[in-house]
């Protein structure tokens, strides 16, 4: 009679083994992964032109590395890591009409930005009135 109540245990204590050991595995297999999505993208300027420079700044939910793009080309000085949710990198449009920045960092954010053609010679157009000298 012993012998057949230790098998009973024994039997129990492996379906409960098993279920315990399954329940882990579908819980490890199912457990989220760290997200690493940017949350937003801005320019530092309301017109931007061509051969300005600008700042570009991204926030993000993570520190993981995070590279920045016009139109699909890598923009120098990337990736970066973000530091308190935001990296930012200087940006010079090389050509005039719609740019697609990018920051890519697990996933992607997009924002279209119209740069337009210099109007006047200098540093008027990127920024400065045309009496740049007396301030802004």
């Amino acid at each position: 009679m012993t012998m057949s109540v230790n098998k009973h245990i024994a039997r129990r204590a492996g379906v409960g083994i098993t279920a315990l050991a399954a329940m882990a595995c579908a819980t490890a297999l199912t457990a989220s992964t760290a997200s690493a999505v940017p949350t937003g993208l801005s320019v530092n300027a309301r017109n931007v032109y061509m051969g300005c420079v600008y700042q570009v700044t991204a926030t993000y939910d993570s520190w993981f590395q995070a590279w920045f793009y016009d139109n699909g080309l890598v923009i120098g000085g990337s990736p970066i890591s973000p530091s308190n949710g935001q990296a930012t990198i200087q940006w010079t449009p090389h050509s005039a009409g719609t740019h697609t920045l990018s920051t890519l960092q697990g996933s992607a954010w997009e924002l279209k930005v119209n740069v337009l053609e210099p109007t006047l010679t200098g540093s008027a157009t990127c920024g400065a009135s045309p009496l740049g000298f007396l301030g802004s």
